[in-house]
């Protein structure tokens, strides 16, 4: 099996929508087993901005993640069409066992 994270920018867009909703819809799509999204509390990515998107008064925009696992078959195939939308975030994959 393999998984998946995805890491990205709560306010990045794909052909103008949000792009995580995009991203979960897609895999909703590609008939993958369950994808979970968490909203960090503070992070800092490639630029080195310092996000903190939960304190108030505060309009930045939080670091998301996206966490898929199924298996290779269903996963591989779709991987593609992810790095070809995600520009500005980082796709990591990864073997993973089912215990």
């Amino acid at each position: 099996m393999l998984e998946v994270q995805i890491f990205l920018d709560e306010g990045d867009l794909f052909n103008e929508e949000s792009m995580h909703e995009y991203i979960m819809r897609y895999l909703m799509h590609h008939n993958i087993n369950g994808a979970s999204m968490f909203a960090a509390i503070e992070g800092y990515g490639h630029k080195h901005h310092l996000h903190h998107p939960r304190k108030i008064g505060n309009v930045d925009e939080g670091p998301i993640m996206i966490l898929f696992v199924d298996e290779e078959e269903k996963i591989n195939p779709i991987l593609p069409h992810l790095k070809e939308v995600v520009k500005e975030g980082l796709i990591i994959k990864k073997k993973v066992e089912r215990l």
